[in-house]
């Protein structure tokens, strides 16, 4: 049997892009059972989004397409239900692609980093920056600034909750949560729109900080200490 690899490139062979649709049909025919995952072979994707430019799936082939589809979001739901940042990644050598992910993991969940994340020395103590970042939930703007205090394991929350006129919302409720144990802290914005938490003792676990206005729920990516 031709690997996936040696069939790919005959598709690429045809005369014209009608004959590479053709040959691509075919091929997903053929090969239903076999077909990689989007992303895990570049070669694949690169004659998948080529020929569908040029040709309307079939029926038989829409199934083999949801069916792809189907397993990558499965996999997907269990990849961000288990994937987390560990914040000890965000010092030595390894912070530069700790921030990289993290701010991949925040853009993915629909943050806006808008202040990078960073290693801080302060008094007597190394804070652990994960930057400020900013989510719209409904007419809210959520403005969350997240730190790691090392020696104390504590997590340091300041959030900033305006509507869309930049006035502030007060009761929007910013929650922590652990994995195992659930809700370890809970404070609504004052007045003011804010809710500030420079010391709040956490401990090793897996954690994440939610934001809950009206009926709507912004979460962040999951991070371990």
């Amino acid at each position: 049997m031709k690997s996936l690899k040696d069939e790919l490139a005959k598709v690429l062979l045809g005369k014209d892009e009608e004959a590479c649709a053709k040959a691509f049909e075919k091929f997903l025919k053929r090969n239903a059972e076999r077909l990689p995952l989007p992303g895990e072979d570049p070669q694949f994707d690169k004659v998948m989004w080529a020929a569908s430019q040029f040709t309307s799936l079939s029926s038989g082939d829409q199934r083999i397409v949801n069916r792809v589809t189907g397993k990558l979001l499965g996999e997907t739901v269990d990849l961000v239900a288990t994937v987390a940042l560990k914040l000890k990644d965000l010092v030595g050598s390894t912070k530069e692609a700790a921030v990289q992910t993290w701010q991949e993991m925040l853009a993915a969940m629909a943050w806006q980093q808008m202040v990078p994340a960073g290693a801080l020395r302060g008094v007597g103590t190394q804070v652990v920056s994960l930057g400020t970042f900013q989510r719209q939930l409904g007419e809210a703007s959520i403005q969350v600034n997240l730190g790691w205090l090392i020696d104390q394991d504590h997590l340091r929350v300041l959030v900033q909750a305006k509507d869309t006129s930049e006035t502030a919302l007060p009761d929007v409720e910013l929650r922590i949560k652990e994995a195992q144990r659930g809700v370890v802290f809970a404070r609504k914005t004052n007045k003011d729109g804010a809710v500030v938490a420079p010391d709040v003792k956490v401990g090793p676990g897996q954690y994440q900080i939610q934001v809950i206005w009206a009926d709507e729920v912004a979460e962040t990516p999951f991070f371990v200490i």
